[in-house]
């Protein structure tokens, strides 16, 4: 057993036994099935299913240590991270508008390891467990294949918060790298220091080299799988370097709705250190566990009524535990 299989089945464990704020009135299951009956059953991921295993080090600014305790913010370690594509489709065009993923596991050979699951939008599609089922069903094809648009438009109108994450993709250009976009922590996180002070934030992650997207026409120029294919071209020269900030939130700010923005324009954003991805790691590192956002260090907590928040371990531990018994590795 790999030490991330392990940590895999400790979030099994963890999951069937928290006393940690529960989404009790949809169960992980149920989720899962969901987003299969809209994508179909493969042997990988449900979610996030086409993806490019990676390994770096993350580098702490001098400060970090003012805003949190955790021990990644102290010293330089090494991370595994994940890129990938949002939905369930593992033959996902990178060409397509869509939401990208970056999920990374700081220390993975410590003893204090923390996960940062990311998308490329600052907001989660929807804000409860059953909008989420909602928000599937009303897509499930049709026998021509394809939702019945009819039934996509009833349940936004009746569930106007889950159109804005879909809202923000049509606005935004499809980036041209996956080093080349910003990614966000779409939940609220209590950061705590060793002084007790306490900060409540949301995670952004911006590229380097800054935000580079295609217009609709380089886009549809562009293969399949562009995005896996430019990122491990950049590996041979080069690293994907990213800043690690938090943006601090003010009284007032949601911590409970995965579906509302932050008007980052107005809030202040602080450097924490530097992620450079050096190159690829074997496939097997990252599907042997499970990128968890409710894995944290000490010094780091999750939000306290956010149930999307809550349901995310047990519906991670359910897709995992499938692909073990289909064998994908």
């Amino acid at each position: 057993m790999t030490r991330f299989t392990f940590i895999a089945g400790l979030v099994l464990v963890a999951t069937l036994g928290s006393t940690a704020p529960r989404a009790e009135e949809v169960s992980s299951e149920a989720l899962v099935d969901a987003l299969n009956a809209v994508f179909g059953k493969n042997p990988g991921r449900a979610s996030h299913p086409k993806g490019l295993c990676v390994e770096g080090t993350f580098k702490p600014a001098p400060s970090a240590s003012d805003y949190s305790k955790a021990a990644f913010l102290a010293n330089e370690v090494p991370v595994l991270a994940r890129f990938s594509i949002g939905g369930g489709n593992p033959k996902a065009a990178d060409n397509a508008r869509g939401t990208r993923g970056l999920a990374i596991r700081f220390d993975p050979d410590g003893k204090a390891t923390s996960d940062l699951v990311t998308l490329s939008v600052p907001i989660f599609f929807a804000r409860t467990p059953e909008q989420v089922l909602g928000f599937f069903a009303a897509r499930v094809p049709a026998a021509d294949g394809k939702p019945d648009p009819e039934k996509v438009k009833a349940f936004g109108e009746a569930n106007p918060d889950t159109k804005r994450q879909g809202a923000w993709v049509a606005e935004h250009p499809i980036p041209a790298s996956y080093a080349s976009t910003s990614y966000w922590g779409v939940h609220a996180f209590s950061l705590t220091n060793v002084k007790g002070e306490t900060r409540v934030v949301k995670w952004k992650l911006v590229p380097a080299g800054g935000e580079v997207g295609l217009s609709d026409e380089e886009a549809k120029a562009k293969p399949a799988d562009f995005l896996f294919e430019e990122l491990q071209q950049r590996f041979s020269t080069h690293s994907a370097a990213f800043e690690l900030q938090v943006i601090l939130g003010q009284e007032g700010d949601p911590q409970d709705d995965p579906t509302a923005r932050w008007p980052e324009e107005q809030r202040k954003a602080v450097s924490l250190g530097t992620l450079a991805f050096s190159g690829v790691a074997p496939a097997a590192a990252c599907d042997s566990t499970t990128f968890d956002p409710a894995n944290l260090a000490d010094g780091i907590e999750g939000p306290k009524n956010d149930k999307i928040f809550a349901a995310r371990s047990g519906v991670y531990a359910v897709s995992y535990a499938r692909r073990q018994v289909t064998g994908a590795k």
